[in-house]
């Protein structure tokens, strides 16, 4: 995919300041872009990291996760992480005796981690829309790198609960559903890399998300 100068102009321009739509907390190495739909997750991929590259500057390439300018051109795409989210008024509605993972909902969303020399220095998403997929998120290192960390297996993906600010690597189906925490996080009592439950897990976060304010998150 080649960036022309306008584009390229508008893209930069959305980089640097905030922006909405994102599935990734707010940062300045987020924007959503709108590139011509592809046929499969994998053609949005590789052209969105064709954008990621075009978008990195002497003075951004930090933000966006990398060492250097040049470091970027050498980067890859390693292997998508399926997205699910929770919506808050599935959770403050769960019950004890529900299956966790009804809970659950596709966002039709992956997330590509991009490494240069085998690390993860960035990332990007595609997203599924009527006419096909397109890449939609960019940046968002840290975050992507505690998933790539506490990704067991090709098989997990990873759960987000919006309102709550909180994302789980997950495996599993059904009853057998668990969630391991990415980061400590006080707030719930969770620790880094503790494979819980989903059942135990949403019961936490339940009596939490009763103290949600409705701001965006």
């Amino acid at each position: 995919m080649r960036i022309r100068g306008a584009m390229l102009l508008v893209l930069v321009a959305m980089l640097l300041s905030s922006c909405k739509g994102r599935i990734f907390p707010a940062s300045q190495a987020n924007l959503v872009a709108s590139p011509p739909a592809s046929a499969s997750s994998q053609q949005a991929a590789q052209a969105g990291l064709t954008v990621l590259q075009s978008l990195v500057l002497p003075e951004n390439f930090q933000g966006l996760g990398f060492s250097s300018v040049e470091q970027a051109k050498s980067a890859q795409l390693s292997d998508p992480i399926k997205l699910y989210t929770v919506p808050l008024d599935a959770l403050t509605a769960y019950k004890a005796d529900s299956v966790a993972a009804g809970l659950l909902q596709d966002a039709h969303k992956l997330i590509y981690p991009v490494t240069v020399d085998g690390r993860v220095a960035s990332s990007l998403a595609v997203t599924q829309h009527n006419d096909g997929w397109r890449a939609t998120d960019f940046g968002n290192a840290a975050v992507t790198r505690a998933l790539v960390a506490r990704r067991a297996s090709k098989d997990d993906f990873v759960v987000w609960v919006p309102a709550l600010k909180i994302y789980f690597s997950a495996r599993g189906a059904g009853e057998a559903l668990t969630l391991t925490p990415i980061i400590d996080d006080p707030r719930f009592g969770f620790k880094a890399g503790e494979i819980i439950p989903a059942n135990r897990a949403f019961a936490v976060l339940q009596k939490n998300a009763g103290e949600y304010n409705g701001l965006p998150q």
